[in-house]
């Protein structure tokens, strides 16, 4: 049972943030390298300095935090299972929530479901598999053995586990389906968060100290692809939207 339990499909409920991305059924990359530069036609230069994005970091990640303090108490008698057994516990977890409670000991999904199973390691870190967003609702799967946590692992890292999402955009889509398909680089100017990778953008961290922004806002662009279907267009508020599956 749990061989066929590791390979599951996770739903989620994700709210995004409006997107020119859904304006026709296939985006194609268009930034490329050739010996490790990114070449363009553009003649936009963004300037940064090192100091400057660690500010920014910092600012941010103090956002987070207040925002993380913010975390919905859920008791271990609320927990919405969904299944389990022996080896794993795969719950349905509510919007508003930690799935880990970080470094502060926020309320968290983690801290519920330790205190309702246990785990055979006796430590509540060593339950995760994944994480959700704490504004995003959707199947978390916790892992109760040392076994399990390690099969998990494997399954997430090598990709075969399949996860679905729902998304509300704005707009109406107009093709019924679709893909993005963009490379993805640090935000600099909203760091940590992600961003779709230009040309100008990667000319903006020429220069920067890896020790002061960080290594991974230096990592190359990653590759992308995001396949969707359109699942209604409705109208929210006076405000046209799409809920779609990712």
């Amino acid at each position: 049972m749990m061989g066929m339990m590791l390979i599951f499909l996770l739903q989620a409920a994700l709210l995004l943030q409006p997107s020119h991305a859904f304006q026709s059924p296939t985006f194609q990359r268009q930034t490329h390298r050739r010996s490790g530069h990114y070449k363009t036609s553009s003649s936009t230069s963004l300037f940064l300095s090192s100091s400057d994005i660690q500010a920014k970091l910092k600012a941010q990640m103090s956002k987070l935090q207040e925002r993380d303090r913010a975390s919905a108490p859920i008791s271990p008698d609320d927990i919405d299972v969904v299944f389990e057994d022996e080896h794993i516990v795969v719950v349905n977890k509510p919007c508003g929530v930690l799935t880990i409670p970080g470094k502060e000991d926020n309320p968290s999904l983690n801290k519920a479901v330790f205190d309702r199973f246990g785990s055979e390691s006796g430590r509540m870190d060593k339950m995760v598999v994944h994480r959700l967003g704490m504004d995003t609702s959707g199947l978390v799967v916790f892992a109760r053995t040392n076994a399990a946590l390690r099969g998990m692992n494997s399954l997430f890292r090598t990709r075969k586990v399949t996860r679905k999402y729902e998304a509300l955009v704005c707009g109406h889509v107009a093709q019924d389906s679709g893909s993005v398909d963009l490379p993805l680089m640090r935000d600099y100017e909203c760091p940590p968060f992600m961003r779709v990778s230009t040309d100008d953008h990667q000319r903006a961290l020429i220069g920067l100290d890896a020790e002061i922004v960080g290594k991974k806002m230096l990592e190359s662009p990653k590759d992308s692809l995001t396949t969707y279907e359109v699942v209604s267009r409705e109208d929210m508020d006076g405000n046209d939207v799409s809920r779609l599956t990712l």
